[in-house]
């Protein structure tokens, strides 16, 4: 396939094959209920709901999708199953942007990503992984809630994209022994096990989940445009990945332990920062360790009570080798290291109350957060450089909360909730949430919506300071995000399923990376050591600057029958940087998106392909070149085939970014050329066998 105007088609031809599937007569989902109300989500509220009643737009995808269609990451999910979600790639990391929000090495600090409900973004720079550095594998995963837009009223802050929850499976809905191996170009292999069983205890309920395993790949090899005399060229093993993992789900009454531990190390070839191309010891690693237990006790019809306490230890480390001949020690190679330890430590209260047509919700969490970091420059003999640099910082986020929701009748509900939150950084930030729903037929709901979220700054931006390269800033404030909404889902029949929204947002207060080029530029009342003020110029500050105004609209497809099941979306945004009075487009955010996934199964066979289409977008202004990165078409494939030898099996083949697209995406200012480019063409089989 080539030319701008072709690609598009291949996304809308699996809308042709999912309303062909809607079509044809089938029973199989002739059921009570519509498609939609059968679904349920507890992100958006803290407690199960139907979509069509949750006051905000959201997008559940199931046990069996994740299985159809070969969903592997959050990434792949975000990309290719939601609706105006996205995530850029730079080989260490996936960015995540939604409805048209994409801000260069933002490291997905503007959503929240959570686990069982349980927010996973660290201290240090707010950090949610979405790639296999934060989460377990989706093979464990029960479903994938994305909840788009600013709702994260009930857990304080980080939602100014939205909300996506990986809700895991446990020992009853995962029972038994279960062994996963796949293998696959560049050197790929992932082994995964588990072992769940459920049951009773003198009446009491119990269920255990126990799962570990280990993924490793070499990566792609690369051959990149040459830049300037030291980019570019062929390289080979600096693309690789390694991620082990071990995760705990118990239960036994009221009681519920939730336990990960783990890291994900992946290489760096783009060379950030000027370093060295080519290296194989580039690398950033993540570490993620966390214990919660939780208590959750149904006092009485009306009432229900929960309370957990948890801890979060997450460890950052970047190696950076650079080649100077200039450096001292009489070596010319050195590793600039950056290693830090993050400590969340907090817990909640939450009660539910309900009476007649009330549903009452009051809760409040603190949490204690603290950083260590240490950067240096270390030699390839391994001795230090002198002046390294030591910081440790402290914070903190504690909030309170209330909802109420009042369904006066079957067809209307109103939603009306508020919190308060003092964050260090970022001082105290107050929010609200309305909502009406209307639902004139059954299968038809109407949503209007109005949320405010926030973003407090991270200890990063906020406190770090080492005087040659960064500076902190005691003023920097949270990022702060208005947003209306008109939202609908509609289920005509039982076999297909349509959802749309519109929508307009301003965030105001971006925080960005300012270099300071004089002394009045500088923030906060921050002094140089030496007393000259002239010391500070040159060095980065991050400060609030600037607003970003957007507004768009997508719409959603579903359709099953019996063998045949399809999805298409479609997401416009456009959005504009606000600053000193004019508006320009925000670089690297594709105005035009869309996805689709279209599977036929026929015995013990399943055929599936998932597509996406990023639009064009713009470069970093600092670039200087008129060229546009996007505006490609990235498909997947995979064939799975069940049967039974001694145990059930299933194997499955896929086949990543089948078209063989040479889509590129626009890079971050940090890397040398104006583009990346996406990964290419991989093939992988898996065989997962249940005893």
């Amino acid at each position: 396939m080539s030319g701008a105007a072709s690609r598009p088609a291949v996304v809308l031809a699996l809308l042709a094959a999912a309303m062909a599937a809607g079509a044809q007569d089938s029973d199989f989902f002739e059921q009570k209920d519509s498609y939609f109300q059968t679904q349920t989500i507890e992100g958006v509220s803290k407690r199960a709901e139907a979509l069509t009643e949750t006051p905000a737009t959201v997008t559940v995808i199931g046990r069996d999708d994740i299985e159809r269609y070969g969903f592997r990451t959050l990434a792949d999910v975000l990309n290719f199953a939601s609706v105006g979600n996205f995530t850029h790639n730079d080989r260490r990391y996936d960015f995540a942007g939604g409805r048209g929000l994409f801000f260069y090495e933002d490291f997905n600090t503007r959503v929240l990503v959570m686990l069982n409900g349980h927010p996973l973004n660290e201290p240090w720079n707010n950090f949610g992984g979405v790639g296999r550095e934060m989460v377990v594998p989706l093979e464990l995963a029960e479903r994938i809630e994305i909840i788009y837009g600013p709702s994260s009223l009930l857990y304080g802050g980080y939602s100014l994209y939205g909300i996506v929850n990986v809700v895991t499976r446990n020992g009853e809905t995962e029972p038994g022994r279960r062994l996963r191996l796949t293998g696959g170009s560049w050197k790929t292999g992932e082994a995964l096990a588990s072992f769940g069983r459920a049951g009773s205890a003198q009446g009491t309920p119990w269920s255990l989940l126990v799962a570990a395993g280990y993924y490793r790949s070499s990566g792609e090899d690369l051959d990149l445009e040459p830049i300037g005399a030291s980019w570019g060229g062929p390289q080979s093993g600096t693309d690789f990945e390694r991620a082990p993992f071990a995760f705990v789900h118990a239960q036994r009454g009221d009681f519920s332990m939730l336990l990960r531990a783990g890291y994900r190390r992946h290489g760096a070839p783009l060379a950030p920062y000027e370093s060295l191309y080519g290296s194989t010891d580039e690398h950033v690693q993540d570490s993620k360790h966390l214990a919660e237990l939780r208590w959750d006790r149904r006092m009485n019809a009306r009432l229900r009570l929960s309370a957990r306490v948890f801890h979060d230890d997450y460890t950052y480390e970047e190696n950076d080798p650079f080649s100077d001949p200039a450096a001292d020690l009489g070596e010319d190679l050195y590793t600039f290291v950056l290693h830090t330890d993050d400590r969340d430590t907090g817990g909640e209260a939450r009660l539910h109350y309900q009476t007649g047509g009330h549903t009452v919700t009051l809760g409040g969490e603190y949490r204690a957060r603290g950083m260590t970091q240490r950067s240096f420059d270390r030699f390839a003999g391994g001795a230090v450089r002198d002046g390294a640099r030591e910081a440790a910082v402290t914070g903190h986020l504690a909030v309170a909360y209330a909802q109420e929701e009042w369904r006066p009748s079957e067809r209307l509900a109103l939603i009306a909730g508020a919190n308060i939150a003092d964050t260090k950084p970022g001082g105290r930030r107050a929010q609200p949430r309305a909502a009406v729903i209307v639902k004139p037929a059954p299968r038809l709901s109407v949503k209007a919506l109005y949320n405010e979220g926030f973003r407090p700054p991270s200890i990063f931006e906020a406190a770090y300071a080492d005087f040659s390269q960064q500076i902190d800033n005691p003023d920097l404030r949270s990022e702060r995000i208005r947003s209306g909404e008109l939202s609908m889902m509609w289920s005509p029949s039982a076999k297909v399923s349509a959802q749309a929204y519109a929508f307009t947002s301003r965030l105001t207060g971006l925080i960005r990376g300012v270099e300071i080029t004089a002394p009045s530029q500088v923030q906060g009342g921050v002094v140089a050591p030496s007393g000259d003020p002239a010391d500070l110029v040159g060095v980065l500050q991050y400060q609030s600057g600037g607003d970003v105004e957007a507004s768009g609209a997508g719409v959603a497809l579903r359709a099953r029958t019996t063998s045949l099941h399809g999805y298409l979306n479609v997401a416009y945004a456009r959005p504009r940087l606000v600053e000193g009075g004019s508006l320009s487009p925000l670089p690297a955010s594709s105005s035009w998106l869309a996805s689709g996934g279209v599977a036929y199964e026929r015995g013990r066979w399943t055929a599936a392909a998932t597509a996406r289409y990023v639009g064009p977008h713009d470069l970093d202004a600092s670039r200087e070149m008129a060229a546009r990165a996007g505006d490609f078409v990235e498909a997947n494939l995979r064939l799975s085939w069940r049967t039974r030898l001694v145990y059930p099996v299933r194997l499955d083949l896929d086949v990543r970014n089948v078209l063989g697209a040479d889509g590129t995406l626009a890079a971050s200012p940090v890397y040398t050329p104006a583009t990346v480019p996406i990964e290419g063409r991989r093939v992988l089989l898996s065989a997962d066998v249940r005893f």
